[in-house]
């Protein structure tokens, strides 16, 4: 009776990839690594519209405040004496602010579909830029075709720890080939891993 064989050590089942947590796992190649993905920074999109949210709520309740007799310790009353709800000088102002605050509220969803639908990603043979919520549409440079990564950084950001990359392609005949990538975390990060990878990639050629 013969013994059974040992299973080699090359049909070992190799342990399972790390799968993408933003990037679409299926557009990835079975032999393809991700080396990083991640959206934009969200001090790139909201600071500006959540301060306007800030300063326009704060505006509606000293209006309302006014013309209601509300009591308030915050704010100091809008002219002498509280506004009736007849005057017409208390309602077209609330009026403005309303209007207002719809046009930041819709400002801030803008902002977050863009933040939310644009991932940007590097693997060890492209770099991809995919966008949408529900649909996915996928723009990528093969590594081997990326001839150039910049960073730029304003004070502000550099404090705070972003800022733009723009990736250049050869002859920039693909669709993000010389595109800002705006808002990325760590950029310099970035930066190295694209560099590092187009270096891998001309080592195995």
């Amino acid at each position: 009776m013969s013994a059974t064989s040992a299973p080699s050590a090359t049909s070992a089942p190799s342990a399972p990839r790390e799968l993408p947590k933003l990037l679409k796992a299926a557009y990835l190649a079975s032999n393809e690594g991700l080396l990083r993905e991640t959206r934009a920074t969200m001090l790139f999109y909201f600071p500006g519209p959540v301060l306007w949210l800030i300063l326009i709520g704060i505006g509606d309740y000293w209006i309302v405040s006014n013309m209601f007799g509300w009591p308030s310790r915050i704010f100091p009353t809008l002219w002498s004496g509280h506004v009736a709800i007849h005057t017409n000088l208390g309602y077209y102002l609330e009026i403005v602010f309303v209007f207002l605050t719809l046009i930041v509220l819709v400002w801030l969803g803008i902002r977050y579909w863009y933040w939310i639908a644009t991932v940007y990603g590097i693997t060890t043979t492209r770099v991809i830029v995919q966008r949408g919520i529900l649909g996915k549409d996928f723009d990528e440079i093969p590594i081997s075709q990326v001839r150039g990564v910049d960073v730029h950084q304003s004070f502000g950001q550099r404090i705070l720890g972003y800022g733009t990359v723009p990736v250049s392609s050869e002859g920039g005949t693909t669709k993000i080939g010389n595109e800002d990538w705006l808002g990325i975390p760590k950029p310099f990060e970035f930066q190295r891993l694209i560099e590092s990878a187009t270096q891998a990639l001309a080592n195995r050629s």
